[in-house]
């Protein structure tokens, strides 16, 4: 019984990959080739390959006026480019600090699921280390191409604590958006 349920649980996530998408299968690739490269002993390869996984991965512009929500309103142009750039710099430290498990370490598709508001989440495993499952929020960006507006890894969201942070700066703030731009760095 116990080697019928493993090979009918290797028998889904197999299936899982191939009843992918040709969108989703690119935005795995993506994932594969900029990893792969990275050098797990270069702390400066692991940072760049980090910048250049969030930047290739991540809509961080839908994230910023999700994550700010109604203080995007108020924010000008020069404070949304901001936050938007220091939302990067903070997804990039955040990578950099778990570099050496992600460098050359690939992931494997697991599965899709489709969201209710037409977005999907992506499920890979990392294929080295401690094989962690990554969860992306991914929905089509222009030309097609799937990009993240949220990563879930051992239960913790990004796009989660970013606003709950986001949040905390406002309140303490009294909505100050310049508080909320320096908080990321921005």
């Amino acid at each position: 019984m116990k080697k019928l349920l493993i090979a009918a649980g290797i028998t889904v996530a197999a299936s899982a990959a191939y009843a992918a998408d040709p969108a989703t299968l690119a935005f795995v690739d993506r994932i594969n080739r900029t990893v792969e490269a990275i050098n797990p002993s270069d702390r400066s390869a692991i940072r760049a390959g980090c910048a250049s996984l969030i930047q290739q991965t991540f809509d961080l512009e839908s994230m910023a006026k999700s994550i700010t929500g109604e203080a995007w309103s108020r924010m000008s142009a020069k404070h949304r480019a901001a936050y938007v750039k220091g939302l990067a710099k903070r997804a990039t430290g955040d990578c950099t600090r778990s570099g050496r498990e992600i460098a050359g370490n690939e992931v494997e598709l697991v599965g899709v699921r489709s969201a209710p508001d037409g977005d999907s989440n992506v499920a890979v495993r990392q294929s080295k280390g401690k094989q962690r499952t990554v969860i992306w929020r991914v929905r089509p960006a222009a030309g097609g191409e799937l990009k993240a507006v949220d990563m879930t890894v051992d239960g913790r969201s990004l796009a989660t604590v970013a606003r709950r942070d986001a949040k905390a700066i406002l309140d303490s703030s009294d909505g100050d958006v310049t508080a909320l731009v320096r908080s990321v760095g921005g």
